[in-house]
């Protein structure tokens, strides 16, 4: 059985795991999900934008092997989702973590969203569910593929921006105003 289930990638980690050369590695110690609009624009803009050509295909080839899951989530749901939010953080929130997080919100299961982008720790944070936000470092350390990361891909800068969102929780910013008053506790 692979040690983490229920883990969803956004495309820095993906991207990292593919110049590390451990992608396949790291497939056989967790089950996989990617957001499709991740899967399909954002891995492979983001490998073409740094002149790394070796995504540039996507992660079809991944999923018609049964190796990861692309989960796809209905616009009114992404949509219904980024209305939660003031001005600010919808601003924040790239097309891939904003499927990526509406996805989380909307399952009954305990997913996991590795990312490295203190967006989408902050919006988890934000939202009381900072405990399901994990950094890379945090996931290689505990399937044994440890490796020295950049700090975008720590557990400190997971925890700094969890730290952030439920600071503007406390302060009453980040969600739009109906959101504000039907959290609950109000």
């Amino acid at each position: 059985m692979k040690r983490f289930q229920f883990l969803l990638l956004d495309a820095g980690p993906i991207i990292k795991l593919f110049e590390l050369g451990i992608w396949e590695a790291f497939l056989n110690t967790c089950d996989v999900a990617v957001a499709r609009t991740v899967a399909e624009h954002e891995v492979v803009f983001a490998a073409t934008d740094f002149g790394k050509d070796f995504l540039e295909f996507g992660l079809a080839s991944w999923e018609e092997k049964g190796l990861i899951s692309i989960v796809d989530v209905d616009v009114p749901i992404v949509k219904a989702f980024h209305n939660r939010f003031d001005a600010a953080y919808r601003e924040m929130i790239h097309a891939g973590e904003e499927e990526t997080l509406a996805f989380v919100c909307g399952s009954h299961k305990q997913w996991l969203v590795c990312a490295a982008d203190g967006a989408v720790f902050r919006v988890l944070g934000l939202l009381g569910r900072g405990d399901q936000g994990i950094s890379l470092e945090e996931v290689l350390q505990a399937v044994g593929l440890a490796k020295r990361l950049e700090y975008q891909f720590t557990k400190r800068f997971r925890e700094r921006y969890t730290r952030l969102g439920a600071s503007d929780s406390i302060q009453g910013t980040g969600l739009n105003r109906s959101d504000r008053d039907n959290r609950p506790g109000r």
